[in-house]
């Protein structure tokens, strides 16, 4: 769970204790806050009965009434009346000449109809912009740092523009060097929504350091979700780190907060060290942690988290050999990423199903799932390649942008020819370079992507042939032991050595594998001697791995005998040497 899910876990009384933050539209329901209730209720008394103790006190000591009043504001559905009431605190701040108050309704309103209200978005870019300028000019209550985390979180989440949400991050951070918790009490919230920022691209690094900020602050129920949603996430980054100790640390604290509130977090963060029990293959101390977090995810409905237990339980209880415990997980897992609408999520379930239908023996659907991962993985792996290629293509227009202001500075002292023809310079420049590196960038991946499947099931092929002729091998030793206690039964004993362990089927399955290890090989040999039959054919291959006579015979089927008889019909048929063995001719070929 991240920042961006995590306000609807939150009590009414906290809920805009984070604003401006993703506070559901309309909520909550109008059908518990009927319009008369409303009017009753914020219209029957005075602001001043409401708010008079907002007056003239700094931020840190009003904070949560301030958010009391936005909430309340929140509360109307109808927006020409949420608009009435507002004007009516905004006159009862002037009266009171409270400025700081005034400028609170004001940036409420400008939130509010940015983000919840159906207006153009280059209206909603404008008045926010506008609000940040004001802002800036009578930075009251960190009206300033506010409004930057406002804007930050438009160009992120309407605009897409993350190379501007990240410019104004750095300023909000700017911000915060300089403000005292006690005065700011959102400063960990600021902080954790910067290293959100860093951790959806992968930064861990820069990630790490703003959530390590934001846990040194003091905790109290005001932040302590915040808090331990940075605890968390930074438990997280040392995971995909493979730091698991560290991993560990902080999802550890997480469970040691005394906060209440936090307790959904104490849940996801079981789960959590839950999955690294499982990384590190401790199957039964992982389990029960996932099963809380499961369990948990479910009541809460909590559809992501819940797929993702349920992943990882599935391919627990595989590996276990517990299959319908396996099969009932990798059913809940479907159902919830379908639920969550999260498909990302098939790329880490696809490979646990491949592995399960491989181990109940049904290698087709094995096979297909094996595709699906690699489709899923690729699918993922190009989104996110893709959301890295458009920041970095909004970082050179950013780049370009500022160049081009600075250029019309200097078109002040310069003539107006040379300050086009700069510009134009430096458009192209940075335009063929930005092509010419986002061309070679995809072209390597893929080519590493390529490579790194190519190579991957050639390592899969070689363990796979690895395990068939040892298993050939190991039924061998068996049937030389059973040979020597039934050696005084003759018929028997003759059965037994003219039984074939190499059926067709194991047959055309070794012939794969063998095809895919030793590439090639078969086709050369079928097409340099072309009259081998099926069984001198199957006699060489095994040479080529190196089977002893005997193991050859009892793979086939045949006596010692018929596996010599085989190499003198080779050897008469090419006309070989006496001295040449078949180990010299599988070297020819």
């Amino acid at each position: 769970m991240t920042l961006f899910t995590y306000l609807k876990f939150l009590p009414v009384s906290l809920l805009t204790s984070c604003f401006p933050g993703r506070i559901r539209r309309g909520w909550p329901s109008t059908r518990q806050f009927s319009i008369p209730v409303i009017l009753l209720l914020l219209f029957s008394f005075p602001a001043r009965a409401q708010y008079d103790y907002l007056l003239h006190k700094p931020y840190g000591k009003k904070v949560l009434g301030i958010h009391a009043m936005y909430n309340d504001l929140i509360r109307i559905s109808d927006s020409t009346l949420r608009a009435r009431k507002a004007e009516e605190i905004r006159k009862f701040a002037r009266s009171h000449r409270d400025r700081a108050l005034e400028l609170n309704v004001d940036f409420f309103l400008v939130f509010w109809n940015a983000f919840y209200q159906p207006q153009p978005k280059e209206l909603s870019l404008k008045q926010l912009t506008e609000q940040l300028d004001r802002a800036t000019k009578e930075n009251v209550d960190f009206l300033r740092a506010r409004s930057l985390r406002a804007l930050a979180e438009f160009y992120w989440k309407f605009e897409k523009n993350y190379e501007r949400a990240f410019e104004q991050y750095l300023l909000l951070d700017k911000e915060l060097a300089t403000a005292k918790p006690g005065d700011y009490p959102e400063t960990a919230r600021d902080l954790m929504q910067i290293g959100e920022a860093y951790y959806y691209f992968q930064d861990y690094p820069q990630a790490i350091t703003y959530f390590k900020k934001a846990i040194a602050l003091p905790e109290n129920t005001f932040n302590t979700m915040v808090i331990n949603t940075a605890r968390n996430t930074l438990g997280l980054c040392y995971q995909q780190e493979n730091k698991l100790d560290s991993s560990d640390y902080y999802f550890n604290q997480v469970l040691l907060t005394p906060f209440p509130e936090a307790q959904v977090w104490k849940r996801i963060s079981t789960g959590n060290i839950g999955t690294n029990r499982y990384l590190q293959k401790q199957y039964d101390r992982a389990i029960p942690l996932l099963e809380t977090d499961f369990n948990g995810a479910v009541m809460e409905n909590d559809h992501g988290c819940a797929a993702g237990a349920a992943i990882t339980l599935a391919d627990i209880y595989r590996e276990k050999g517990e299959m319908e415990k396996a099969k009932t997980y990798i059913a809940h897992a479907q159902h919830y990423i379908e639920k969550a609408e999260q498909p990302d999520r098939l790329r880490l379930l696809y490979p646990v199903m491949s592995k399960w239908y491989a181990a109940t023996g049904n290698r087709e659907l094995s096979r297909r799932y094996v595709d699906s991962s690699v489709v899923a993985l690729n699918r993922y792996n190009e989104k996110f390649s893709a959301l890295k290629v458009l920041r970095a293509q909004q970082k050179v227009d950013l780049q370009k942008e500022k160049l081009q202001q600075a250029a019309i500075a200097l078109e002040r002292e310069r003539k107006a020819a040379e300050r086009n023809l700069l510009l134009l310079l430096v458009l192209l420049l940075g335009i063929g370079l930005a092509l010419t590196y986002f061309i070679q960038k995809k072209r390597q991946l893929a080519k590493d992507l390529r490579l790194q499947k190519a190579s991957h099931e050639l390592e899969a092929a070689r363990a796979n042939l690895k395990r068939f002729t040892g298993s050939i091998q190991e039924k061998n030793r068996l049937i030389e032991e059973l040979e020597q206690q039934l050696d005084k039964h003759s018929d028997l004993r003759l059965q037994l050595q003219q039984s074939t362990i190499l059926t067709e089927d194991d047959w055309l399955q070794f012939r794969s594998l063998f095809e895919q290890v030793h590439g090639g090989f078969l086709h050369r040999l079928r097409e340099k001697y072309p009259n081998f039959s099926p069984a001198e054919i199957r006699f060489i291959s095994l040479a080529k791995l190196n089977f002893s006579t005997k193991e050859m015979a009892t793979a086939l089927g045949v006596s010692p005998q018929s596996i010599r008889t085989n190499w003198y019909r080779i050897r008469k048929k090419l006309d070989l040497p006496e001295s040449m063995t078949v180990n010299d001719l599988v070297k020819t070929i």
